[in-house]
C-alpha cells in the first residue's frame, strides 16, 4: 500500500474550489463592466478547479501528522539535553563518550523521520 500524503484529497480541492470560484464570480460581477462580465465568469469557472488543486496540495505538504511532530519534538528534546552533558566539565569523560554516541543515533532518527513514519506511526528498525 502506498502512502500518498502529497496527493490533495477531493473533499479539500472540492472546497477549495468552490471557495475560490465562488469569490471570483461574485467579484466578476460586482467590480467588472457588464459587457465583460460574462467572459471573465467563464474564465473564472475554468481556472478556479485548477487553482483549487494547487491550493489543496500547498495545504497537503505542509500538513504533518500530530504523532510525526510529537515525535520530532522529543527528539529535538533529547538533541537539546544531550547538548547540555556534552557541555558540562562535571561529566567524566566515559559518560560524554557514550552521550556522543546517542546524540549521533539521535541526529539521524530525527534527520530520517519522516521516511520512518507510517500510517500506523513510529516504524523503528531495530538491529536486535
Amino acid at each position: 500500500m502506498t502512502d500518498n500524503r502529497n496527493t490533495a484529497p477531493q473533499g479539500l480541492q472540492a472546497s477549495i474550489t468552490a471557495g475560490i470560484g465562488t469569490f471570483a464570480t461574485a467579484s466578476c460581477m460586482k467590480w467588472l463592466p457588464p459587457e465583460d462580465t460574462q467572459y471573465w465568469i467563464s474564465v473564472c469557472t475554468l481556472l478556479s478547479p485548477v487553482v483549487g488543486y494547487f491550493v489543496a496540495k500547498f495545504f497537503c505538504s505542509i500538513d504533518e501528522p500530530e504523532e510525526l511532530t510529537k515525535y520530532k519534538a522529543w527528539l529535538n528534546k533529547d538533541l537539546t539535553n544531550q547538548k547540555k552533558i556534552l557541555k558540562d566539565k562535571n561529566v567524566p569523560e566515559d559518560v560524554k563518550k557514550e552521550v556522543r554516541q546517542k546524540y549521533t543515533e539521535t541526529t539521524l532518527k530525527l534527520a530520517s523521520a519522516n521516511q520512518d513514519y507510517s500510517p500506523r506511526g513510529i516504524v523503528v528498525n531495530d538491529p536486535d
